[in-house]
């Protein structure tokens, strides 16, 4: 017969699996970035690398990276050799001084999108911009549970009620 310590016990697992469900909720956000944003480099870089806290989806995330008067000179997209796949890599062709943009957009494996920019220097004479963005989009609701997690959710309910029921029916006899 289970103690009323171990119904306790698993009504606490589940209470905690749907208080911790929303915590797992947090958006992806960039954690770094190289060159680094703000940077002015003596030497052109050949590539540019983001990496983000958490796993992007490969399919609706990339970067261009932009010099003066838009002109593309490198794009980016999530580098699937990495393991945690939270990171995007581009070459770059960039063969004269100036201020280069990175414009980045991302969703998280969780489907919540950020977008934004940052610029870096390579010789550049003119005020690299403060970088933009990378905000969580204010219209996305926030996520629900996932599969597994309500799966497990299911199971814990179904133990308790099968504890409960064997309880009751041992009080009866």
């Amino acid at each position: 017969m289970l103690t009323s310590g171990l119904l306790r016990a698993i009504a606490t697992a589940g209470f905690l699996l749907a208080a911790t469900a929303s915590t797992a909720s947090a958006h992806v956000e960039l954690i770094s970035s190289s060159p680094a944003a703000g940077a002015n480099l003596q030497s052109a870089p050949t590539e540019v690398t983001i990496t983000f806290d958490d796993e992007l989806d490969p399919d609706a995330s990339a970067f261009n990276v932009t010099a003066a008067a838009d002109v593309e000179v490198g794009a980016g997209e999530v580098d699937l050799t990495v393991a945690d796949r939270n990171v995007m890599v581009g070459a770059v062709a960039i063969t004269e001084p100036g201020v280069y943009t990175v414009t980045y957009a991302v969703t998280g494996v969780d489907g919540h999108a950020i977008e934004g920019t940052f610029s870096f220097g390579f010789q550049a004479t003119a005020q690299i911009p403060d970088p933009t963005g990378g905000e969580p989009d204010a219209a996305m609701t926030p996520r629900g549970p996932s599969g597994s997690e309500l799966i497990l959710l299911g199971v814990l309910s179904l133990i308790l009620a099968g504890v409960t029921a064997v309880r009751f029916l041992g009080k009866r006899r």
